[in-house]
């Protein structure tokens, strides 16, 4: 599939290129609401506050400003009679109220002509304000929006710089250096801890790849010595001029045997392949059936078998579930003892999962031997043939354990030989419950 050429005008749209366009968008946008807000608090102060100082000045009425009330003289041209009787007075009263009435509506138009005037010059005045304020203001965000998205654009590289670290080291990797880790610096935040998560990652791949490795030459080592002595069989037949029927039919017989033997390698690294590979089918099981199914097969050879089948369902594939049981009974009955050697199956429920237990009598086994017996082609003492057995038996085990769901453990007996017990995942409870109803109709009928 092709990929469409990038222009060379056009930049890259990297992740720290949106993040500086983020923040800078973030600022301007919070620098664009304040303005709007400081606009619209400034322009309703002022025009609530101007025009007040007019409205008391155009409110009195009942006298006039200072330095325009009429004097005595101004009515009368002459003072006031000191001695005047009760009409005298009421004159005097009349002509006094009638000169403020003409006083005030002169000083009311006077005022009114005053506050239009002042209030257009107020206005005219407070808009060339709010202009200015709104142009520097305009001004100086735009100064601060270039100085943020610089900003922006160093902190940004500084954040993801952990990033790119870990891009160029993850880079180098391959499966030839998978011993190489991101070894991420600094502070212990997130980016650190995915770096951690990757190192761990590298280490867990690491382990796998050279397992694989470890198998391949130990599965091509086990496939080739059986091819090996075939061919050494069939050379030396035929290098014998003398050979007669018997020693071919003896020769036969030799060959036939390796190829069993290589029949059944070819079939343990199969079945290995395919419990790794995860379940094909899910059905209800029970444990405790399959394993007296296994225990019909077993040719004791002198070891005493003993049993104790407890009901343990479970859900899972019959096949690989027998296939386990049949393994780790054939494993106690090869690695026993050669005299009084017994061998114990168990299977039920414990804490509330339903397990089998497989115990034998036989060598005494170290600890550390027995955690390392689950390991393809890996014997007792270390070795890693000695013609008892593929060394697959336990590995299968654990590896249909691990696609079931469940649990194996090996444990060495102090007396010697093992028990190996594999938990297996419980039954859902609403299976459960029809389990249980069938039983409990199978028992009263």
């Amino acid at each position: 599939m092709r990929t469409r050429p990038r222009h060379r005008w056009r930049p890259r749209w990297t992740l720290r290129l949106r993040l500086t366009l983020l923040y800078g968008g973030m600022f301007l946008v919070a620098g664009a609401v304040l303005l709007t807000i400081t606009y619209e608090l400034v322009s309703h102060s002022t025009s609530a506050t101007v025009p007040r100082q007019f409205v008391v000045s155009r409110t009195v009425t009942g006298a006039p400003p200072p330095g325009l009330l009429p004097g005595p003289a101004l009515l009368y041209g002459r003072a006031p009679p000191t001695k005047v009787g009760a009409v005298a007075v009421q004159a005097y009263a009349g002509q006094v109220t009638a000169t403020f009435q003409r006083l005030n509506a002169a000083q009311q138009k006077q005022l009114k002509s005053f506050a239009t005037s002042a209030r257009t010059a107020l206005r005219t005045q407070q808009s060339s304000q709010l202009s200015a304020l709104l142009t520097k203001s305009g001004v100086a965000l735009g100064i601060m929006a270039i100085v943020s998205i610089g900003l922006g654009w160093l902190m940004a590289g500084r954040a993801l710089r952990p990033v790119r670290t870990m891009s160029v080291r993850a880079r180098g990797i391959s499966e030839r250096n998978l011993h190489e880790r991101l070894a991420l610096d600094g502070p212990d935040d997130e980016l650190k801890e995915l770096g951690d998560t990757f190192d761990e990652l590298l280490g867990r791949l690491e382990s796998a790849f050279e397992s694989q490795r470890q198998f391949v030459a130990n599965a091509s080592h086990e496939l080739r010595t059986p091819i090996t002595l075939e061919r050494t069989l069939v050379e030396v037949a035929l290098a014998d001029p003398g050979a007669d029927t018997d020693s071919l039919r003896g020769t036969c017989r030799r060959v036939l045997a390796a190829s069993e033997r290589q029949e059944r390698l070819i079939e343990a690294l199969l079945t290995l392949a395919r419990s790794q590979r995860g379940l094909e089918s899910r059905r209800q099981l029970d444990l405790a059936a399959v394993a007296g199914e296994a225990l019909l097969n077993v040719r004791p050879s002198g070891i005493r078998v003993e049993s104790d089948l407890g009901q343990a369902i479970s859900i899972g594939d019959p096949d690989l579930v027998e296939r386990l049981i049949g393994n780790l009974i054939d494993n106690a009955l090869r690695y026993n003892s050669s005299s009084d050697g017994w061998l114990s199956v168990w299977t039920g429920v414990r804490a509330g999962l339903p397990t089998v237990l497989v115990s034998n009598s036989g060598p005494i086994v170290t600890s550390d031997e027995a955690g390392t017996l689950t390991e393809p082609f890996r014997r007792l003492n270390g070795t890693r043939t000695d013609g008892r057995g593929s060394g697959l038996g336990l590995s299968i085990v654990a590896a249909i354990a691990s696609a079931h769901g469940g649990v194996m453990s090996v444990t060495a007996r102090p007396q010697g030989g093992l028990d190996v017990e594999v938990s297996f995942p419980a039954l859902p409870v609403e299976l459960e419950s029809g389990v249980r109803l069938s039983a409990d109709v199978a028992h009263h009928s």
